[in-house]
Parts: structure tokens; sequence; C-alpha cells
């Protein structure tokens, strides 16, 4: 059952029955799938507004239109600089964008949903309101609803209350997307998805752009707004000097006032900064690290404590087994038995997935009953 604006939440269905096709497909025309509009970064648009509007551009953008009504085009050719400005900030930026554009597009993992036809593995984006989603260790939740059965199941929220400790999740629980199971395995009936769903508005909130902070920026900023009303005074001066003081003609006079005005700009402060800050990027990329915006080289600059997070965030998702230490057993016998328990795992974990790879075709005991791993026990048999 949906609610009547189809709003992408609803109440919770009654029992497990899965979807038909013929549901699926009228909860796509209302727009009741797990679709969101991915946004990584700044748009093309907003990232050439920033780095073209910019106080120093607009006021040789006027200078330049100055010279170029006169005719003397040649004097225009500081217009360049405002190419120059713009540029070396934008090809970082968008080089950055489409960097973490093809990052978010290789995160998506499949969904296993439950439906009249059977289990299927679709898209997160082909998930519908009401759907049976399957999940089992390992799996995040791909979208906010209520656990219809479990199984030792354990509910990892750490990313979403910041609470480490795993929660037994039962029946009737209500599962929020972002989570991570942890032990276990549920099938859940799904009750918001897409914009409605809780890790999609969360990151809706924290994905609002705010400009870096800088003080080289603030203190040029600073600088050209002086300089700008300094600009003022000195124009008029100058265009009343040429034109009434030495009886120039209209366009001599503007190419007199311009010929004043531009080195009044610290063109070489600003394009020198942005030279720095680029270089610096460009030597930090050299090393695999990207850098979204041109600030963040000032801002590691005055960095004295990095803090990392577990494995998984900042290094490499995958574990490999290193050694294996015997204690008073045959090794061949470790083989197997390591062998044992990571084929008696339907869906191998990071940590089971390592002791696959290390055991190879090496000939597995016989396993008669198993006990899945969980965190509280941090033991699985």
């Amino acid at each position: 059952m949906t609610d009547p604006a189809g709003s992408g939440t609803g109440s919770v269905a009654v029992g497990r029955a899965p979807l038909t096709a013929a549901e699926v497909a009228e909860r796509h025309a209302r727009g009741e799938a797990n679709v969101i509009a991915a946004r990584t970064s700044r748009s093309f648009g907003e990232i050439f507004r920033a780095n073209a509007f910019t106080r120093v551009n607009g006021i040789y953008l006027v200078m330049l239109l100055l010279i170029l009504g006169t005719g003397y085009f040649i004097d225009g050719l500081f217009g360049l600089l405002i190419i120059v400005n713009s540029v070396v900030g934008m090809v970082q930026e968008v080089r950055a964008k489409r960097t973490l554009d093809r990052l978010a597009l290789l995160s998506k993992a499949p969904a296993r949903v439950e439906r009249a036809t059977g289990v299927a593995e679709v898209d997160v984006e082909q998930v519908v309101l009401d759907d049976v989603v399957l999940v089992a260790a390992g799996d995040q939740i791909p979208v906010d609803g209520v656990v219809l059965d479990a199984t030792g199941f354990e509910v990892d929220e750490s990313l979403l209350t910041g609470e480490s400790e795993p929660v037994l999740a039962g029946v009737g629980y209500e599962l929020k997307s972002g989570s991570f199971v942890a032990a276990g395995s549920a099938a859940f009936r799904a009750t918001a998805v897409g914009e409605h769903a809780f890790a999609a508005r969360l990151a809706k909130e924290a994905s609002e752009f705010r400009k870096p902070s800088s003080q080289l920026r603030a203190g040029i900023d600073q600088i050209l707004k002086y300089v700008t009303w300094a600009l003022i005074p000195v124009g008029v001066l100058t265009i009343v000097n040429q034109i009434w003081g030495h009886a120039e003609d209209w366009r001599n006079a503007v190419r007199g006032l311009v010929a004043a005005v531009v080195p009044m700009v610290p063109e070489g402060l600003v394009l020198m900064t942005s030279v720095a800050m680029a270089v610096g990027v460009i030597r930090l990329g050299r090393r695999n690290c990207l850098v979204q915006d041109l600030p963040a080289i000032e801002q590691l600059a005055r960095v004295d404590v990095v803090c990392t997070d577990k494995t998984g965030t900042l290094t490499e998702d995958g574990m490999r087994v290193g050694s294996v230490e015997p204690l008073g057993v045959a090794d061949d016998r470790i083989e197997a038995a390591l062998a044992a328990i990571g084929r008696a795992e339907g869906k191998p974990n990071a940590s089971m997935a390592a002791i696959l790879e290390h055991v190879g075709t090496a000939p597995a005991l016989a396993v008669q009953t198993s006990v899945a791993f969980s965190s509280a026990r941090k033991w699985a048999a």
C-alpha cells in the first residue's frame, strides 16, 4: 500500500507477497523507483561561473570593453589574462569532477530482490516501493524498509548514527538506507526509495557546496576591493586630464585611461598565486591524490595531524592472507579447515574472500553444522 500522493513513502504491505512485473512497472510509472540524481560536485556551469566571474576578471573586462570601443584592438591583449585566470581553476575542478563521477559509478553494487518471477539481481535504481529486498552479511541497505524475516540479522548503523555497536534487527525493525549488514541475512520490504530514503536525504544535506576558506584568496580579494574603489577617482581624473588638459580626442583619452588603470590591478599577485596552487595540485596528482579545489593546497600546508579511519575508507577495500601460524596441527589439516570455513559461507565477506583466495583449490573438510559470524561474538564456526 502506498500513500495517495505517490510520494515514495507508504505503509508496510502485509505479508511477504513479492511484486509482479505489472506492479513493478506501475511503480516505475508513478516515479516510485530508487532513482536519485547523483551529484558528486558542482555542475560545469557552476564551475565556470565561480572561476570566470571574479573581481579581477570584472575589472579587466570593463577595461577591455573600453579599449575595444576605441578600435585599438592590439591594446586589448591584456584581456587574455581573463582567460588565463579562469582556465587555471576550471581545468582542475573539471578534472576532479570527472574523476568523482567515475568513482560514483564504480561504487554501485546490484541489489537482490524477490519478485513473483523469483529472486533476481537488479541495479539499485530498479528497486521500487514495496519490493522485497534480500540482504546478507557485507551488503549495504539500498533503501529504507521494514524487516519481514531475519536469521541472526545484525545491522551496522555507524555511518548514520555514529554508534559503533551493531544492532540486532528482528522482524518489524525499521531499516535505514546507508547502513550495512554486520551478520546474518534478512528480507525486508521497501518503504521509502529514491530521494525519500534516509541516506539520500542525509547526503543531500551534506553535499551542499560551501566555498572553501582560503586566507590567501581572502587577502587578495580585500586588496582588489580597495583597488576597485581607488580606480574610480583615478579613472575620472585621468579622463578629465586627457580631454580638457591635453585636448585629446575621446579614443586617445580612453587609451590613456586604460593604460593608467590596468597597471594598478595586482594581476601578477593573482596569477602567481593561482599558478603556485596549480603546481601543487599537479605534484599531488602524480602521487594519485585528487584535489577538488585549488585552495585545498593552502589548507594542506596548514595541517599538523592527519587522522585516518578504518580499512576501506581511505585504503583499498580488500585483504590478503599474509601468513598462517600453525599451533601444533599439520599444515594440510589447516588448509582443509580453512577451505571448509570459507566454502561454507553462502556470501563470503572480505575476510572469507581472502581465506578462499589463500587456500585456492585445496580439499576441504566435510561441514556438518555452521555458525554465522557475529560482531557480538567475534567468531564464526
